[in-house]
C-alpha cells in the first residue's frame, strides 16, 4: 500500500511481540494506519512520494493507552492531593453533582488536554455529565472510550461510613449511560467508543450491578469501575453480600476480559487468582495510590498472569510519571528489582492497556495494520544523554517535557508540544477563572499569602 506520510529517522520502539527496536528506523503510514516499519533506507526506498517527516534524534512510541481517567477532576489540583481520600465523597470542594455540565466540560478539556501532550493518544473516561465530556475529547482529538458514572449509592454519605441507596437515579444514571452509546459509540470510525460504568460494587446496588452487565451484554461493550479501592468498600461488601468485592462481582458474572477494574489495592485471600483467572484487567494508578499510602499488589497478579495496565485517575494525567512509579512501587512490593524492568512498565502503558480495551490487534503496539497512534520523544536532552538503551533513559529518566509530537489514527494533533486542535491558552484562561469561582464559593477558598487562607 502506497504511503502517505513517513515518519523516519527515529529509534522505533515498536513494543511488538519480539520488542524489536530500530535504530534509524521510519514508519510508513497511510491514512489512519501503519503500512511498514523497519530501517530507515528501506522503508523510504519503498515510498518515495510520501511526505518525510523527519525524526532524526527522537524516539517512536506507540501511543500511550491511559486506562483510567476522571478528567473534570483537573479542577481538584494543586489542592486536592492534601485534602486526604478521594475526592468523589467530599461535599466541600468543587467535584462530582457540584459541578453543571458546562463546569465538567470545561475541566475534562483541561485534563485531556494534559493527557494528550503528555503522550496519552487513549483516554478510558469516566465521569458525570458524560455527553458534554466527550465532546471535549473529541474536539482535541483523543481516542477515548467513555462511561458515564453510575451509582445509586449518595457518594457524600460514603465518607461518613453510610450507604443511602437510590433506586430512582441509578435508574437515570445507566439510562444516561445507554443514551451515551445510542450517541458516541463508534463515532469517528471508532476513535470514540463507549463502556459502561459502574462506579464500585459499594456505591451500586447488587441490583443495580447487575442491570449494568445486561446493558453491557446488550450493546456489547466493555465496563469500567473501581474494585478494591478503600479499605471501606471492602468492608461494606461484605457486610452487604458476605464475600469480598471481588468475589462479589465474580457471583454476579462480571468478571472478565471485557472488564476494566482500577485500583485494587485492597485484594483479600484469593482475590488475585479470580482477577487472573477469569481475564479481568486491572488498573494500576501507582501514583495516587502511592499518595495515599497504598500498594496494589501487582507483582503478585502479573505472577499469575493477570493482564495489568496503568492509568492516571484523577488530577494530573501524566503517563511518564506513572511508568516510573509503576516500576518503583512494584519493586517496592516484590521485594527488589528482578520481576519487573524498563520495557514491563512500557508494556503496561502500551499493549497491555489496548488489550485491556480489546483492541490489541489495533493499538498498542508499533506494526503494520494497526492504527497510527504514536508518539515522538526527544532523546536530545543533557538529562537523557548518554542514549544507550532509550526505553530504560524514558524509564528512569524522562520527563513529560520530552514529548514532541502525538499522532492519532495518522493525524498529528500535537506538533512540536504545541496541541494542534484546540486553543491552548483558551483553555487553561477558561479553567483557571472557574476554577477559582468555583473554590471560592464552595471550598471558602483564598488566594495563598491572602488573610483567610483556604481552610481545606
Amino acid at each position: 500500500m502506497t504511503a502517505d506520510k513517513v515518519i523516519t529517522g527515529a529509534t522505533v520502539v515498536t513494543v511488538d511481540d519480539k520488542r524489536t527496536v530500530i535504530r534509524d528506523g521510519a514508519v510508513a503510514i497511510s491514512g489512519r494506519h501503519i503500512v511498514a516499519v523497519g530501517p530507515r533506507a528501506e522503508i523510504e526506498a519503498a515510498h518515495p512520494g510520501a511526505e518525510r517527516v523527519d525524526a532524526t534524534g527522537q524516539m517512536l512510541l506507540p501511543g500511550f493507552v491511559n486506562l483510567h481517567v476522571h478528567c473534570a477532576l483537573a479542577v481538584t489540583r494543586g489542592l486536592g492531593d492534601d485534602l486526604g481520600g478521594a475526592p468523589v465523597y467530599r461535599k466541600d470542594i468543587p467535584q462530582g453533582v457540584l459541578l453543571s455540565p458546562a463546569d465538567t466540560s470545561t475541566f475534562t478539556s483541561l485534563g485531556g488536554l494534559q493527557a494528550l501532550k503528555f503522550g496519552s493518544t487513549t483516554v478510558v473516561e469516566n465521569y458525570i455529565h458524560a455527553q458534554t465530556n466527550v465532546a471535549a475529547l473529541d474536539e482535541l482529538g483523543l481516542r477515548a472510550v467513555v462511561s458515564e458514572r453510575v451509582h445509586d449509592a449518595d457518594l457524600f454519605s460514603v465518607r461518613d461510613g453510610e450507604y443511602v441507596y437510590d433506586a430512582d437515579m441509578g435508574k437515570r444514571l445507566l439510562e444516561a449511560n445507554a443514551q451515551l452509546i445510542e450517541d458516541w459509540h463508534g463515532h469517528d470510525e471508532g476513535r470514540i467508543t463507549c463502556h459502561v460504568g459502574p462506579h464500585g460494587p459499594d456505591t451500586a446496588s447488587t441490583a443495580l450491578l447487575e442491570r449494568a452487565g445486561e446493558l453491557a451484554d446488550q450493546y456489547d461493550v466493555g465496563m469500567f469501575i473501581h474494585l478494591a479501592q478503600t479499605k471501606g468498600e471492602v468492608a461494606q461488601v461484605r457486610g452487604r453480600t458476605g464475600t469480598s468485592s471481588v468475589r462479589h462481582l465474580a457471583d454476579l458474572g462480571l468478571l472478565g476480559p471485557r472488564l476494566i477494574a482500577g485500583h485494587c489495592a485492597f485484594l483479600e485471600d484469593g482475590d488475585a487468582e479470580l482477577l487472573a483467572e477469569s481475564g479481568t484487567n486491572v488498573c494500576q494508578m501507582p501514583v495516587v495510590n502511592a499518595k495515599s499510602g497504598w500498594i496494589a499488589p501487582v507483582a503478585e497478579l502479573r505472577r499469575l498472569g493477570a493482564n495489568v495496565g496503568l492509568g492516571t485517575d484523577h488530577m494530573v494525567h501524566d503517563m511518564v510519571e506513572a511508568i516510573r512509579f509503576a516500576l518503583c512501587v512494584n519493586r517496592v512490593s516484590d521485594g527488589g528489582p528482578q520481576h519487573i524492568a524498563a520495557m514491563d512498565v512500557l508494556e503496561m502503558a502500551t499493549i497491555r492497556g489496548a488489550q485491556a480495551i480489546g483492541r490489541a490487534h489495533e493499538l498498542g503496539s508499533i506494526e503494520a495494520g494497526k492504527l497510527a497512534d504514536l508518539v515522538l520523544v526527544d532523546l536530545d536532552g543533557a538529562h537523557l544523554a548518554p542514549v544507550l538503551d532509550p526505553v530504560a533513559n524514558l524509564v528512569y529518566a524522562g520527563q513529560s517535557s520530552d514529548i514532541h509530537s502525538v499522532m492519532v489514527g495518522g493525524k498529528f494533533v500535537v506538533r512540536d508540544r504545541e496541541a494542534l486542535t484546540v486553543d491552548e491558552q483558551a483553555i487553561v484562561e477558561r479553567a483557571q477563572h472557574r476554577a477559582e469561582e468555583l473554590w471560592r464559593s464552595i471550598g471558602g477558598w483564598r488566594p495563598a499569602g491572602v488573610a483567610g487562607d483556604c481552610r481545606c
